[in-house]
């Protein structure tokens, strides 16, 4: 008869790492996906902030748009209102009032982030009439 005898040398060792290892390791992929999510967050950031100044300039453009054919209309040049006319944005709507002694102008469109969001942006002017017109 053979006897066993409990000596832990001979026995194989498991899970020997020190535990600071051990919670490194089950750790690992999480560095994995705090970045992918922090990436993503930074990419939306950025697209957001894009957006927005896409959605100043365009303000921006119709403003000056609407500044020019104001100032045609309030001369009476039908010439120099076509032109301005046509630097206005894609798409944009321009309407103009003659009502009383001012020439009201507005130049409105749509900014669209995609099929998410469409913010309407207006770009108003308002000119004196001059006299003789």
């Amino acid at each position: 008869m053979t006897h066993l005898h409990a000596d832990k040398a001979h026995l194989p060792r498991l899970n020997t790492a020190p535990a600071a290892c051990r919670t490194r390791l089950r750790e690992r992929g999480m560095v994995t996906a705090e970045l992918a999510i922090g990436i993503l967050t930074a990419t939306l950031i950025a697209v957001g902030l894009c957006w927005g100044l896409s959605v100043v300039v365009v303000h921006t453009m119709c403003a000056d748009v609407a500044a020019q054919v104001a100032r045609a209309e309030a001369r009476g040049d039908a010439t120099a209102s076509d032109e301005a006319r046509g630097h206005a944005p894609a798409g944009a709507s321009i309407s103009v009032d003659k009502s009383g002694d001012q020439v009201r102008v507005a130049v409105t469109t749509a900014v669209r982030l995609g099929h998410v969001v469409a913010v309407q942006v207006t770009g108003m002017a308002v000119m004196p009439k001059e006299p003789g017109t």
